[in-house]
């Protein structure tokens, strides 16, 4: 089938919708997190058993993300024997029709390792950080997470086409 665009309507035989826009978007930039600023989605201790994601934005799949207020992300309670490591991700939903910040729950062992991420045509995850989550925490400190937003296998920064072409 061929297919081209984007054209005016004329009485109605252009019709356009998100996942068109997104397949051409999709096309022009790459997967990741926008690096207008080294702060853009950043993870940090929260209060509590939890983490604080930064202000930012990021581009999955051709559909925008954007974060305008650092959030407090709970935790689950943690494992009173073993410790865990959880994966902080930015997640597109086809089902749901959005992307959100979410947590991806490791499970407690002596030698944990965190939970891969999931990217099916349903969803499509970017893992912004590794949180080492100690056993019987009741708090995360800055030095049990781990910054994993320039890892172009879990994340990655955005790059254009125009931009790849010439680097």
């Amino acid at each position: 089938m061929e297919k081209s665009g984007f054209f005016n309507s004329s009485d109605g035989d252009r019709v356009y919708d998100a996942s068109d826009f997104a397949a051409y978007f999709g096309s022009l930039v790459s997967n990741g997190i926008f690096y207008a600023t080294p702060t853009n989605l950043q993870v940090s201790p929260g209060t509590g058993l939890a983490v604080s994601v930064a202000a930012g934005s990021a581009w999955i799949n051709g559909y925008r993300y954007e974060n305008t207020e650092t959030l407090n992300i709970p935790l689950a309670t943690a494992n009173g024997s073993n410790p865990r490591i959880d994966r902080i991700v930015v997640r597109l939903s086809m089902v749901s029709r959005s992307i959100q910040l979410a947590v991806v729950t490791g499970v407690p062992s002596a030698s944990p390792i965190a939970p891969a991420l999931t990217r099916t045509s349903d969803v499509y995850e970017l893992g912004i950080a590794d949180v080492f989550v100690p056993a019987a925490a009741t708090s995360i400190a800055a030095n049990n997470i781990t910054d994993t937003r320039l890892n172009t296998t879990l994340c990655g920064l955005v790059n254009s086409l125009v931009t790849a072409v010439y680097e």
